[in-house]
């Protein structure tokens, strides 16, 4: 008789292990649910920051490119109306045997105006919402734009006329 109630006893004992058990395992779910769903909500709110970001600095770039095809258009005039250079100068050059200056200006302005269109093209097209990722963008993208920003700037300094 003590055997069947040692016996009894001791199923009791594990059934009731048992059912703790499912109860501490249900609780760790429902915590790893609502820890999932935290997670997912703060992702959403980060991913609505970036957005806002990306389209602010669309916006800024979309200037910059404005200005960069300003800047352009303003070379080009100068290359076709020769106001860089004297046509004393331009004489000299091609009387020494150098007749490519404008197409070499040429060339250059226009290797400029295609990494202008291939800037626009990069932020059009950018859609990462990582943080890591936007912020590496973000800074690559502002050196390449400031780059080619001076280089517009300073495009008849480095002229082969100038020299």
């Amino acid at each position: 008789m003590k055997k069947i109630q040692l016996i009894i006893i001791s199923i009791t004992i594990a059934t009731a292990g048992l059912f703790a058990g499912c109860d501490f395992y249900a609780d760790r779910v429902e915590s790893a649910q609502l820890s999932k769903i935290e997670t997912e909500r703060e992702l959403g709110v980060t991913r609505s920051e970036i957005q806002g970001e990306i389209q602010k600095f669309r916006i800024e770039m979309a200037d910059k490119i404005k200005e960069n095809n300003r800047s352009i258009a303003g070379i080009k005039s100068k290359i076709n109306r020769g106001d860089r250079w004297s046509v004393t100068e331009i004489n000299r050059k091609i009387s020494r045997g150098d007749r490519s200056v404008r197409v070499t200006q040429e060339g250059r302005i226009l290797g400029l105006q295609s990494e202008n269109r291939e800037m626009k093209r990069i932020m059009d097209n950018y859609s990462d919402l990582s943080r890591h990722n936007w912020d590496s963008f973000k800074k690559e993208y502002t050196s390449d734009m400031e780059t080619l920003g001076n280089s517009l700037k300073i495009f008849f300094e480095n002229s082969d006329v100038a020299k």
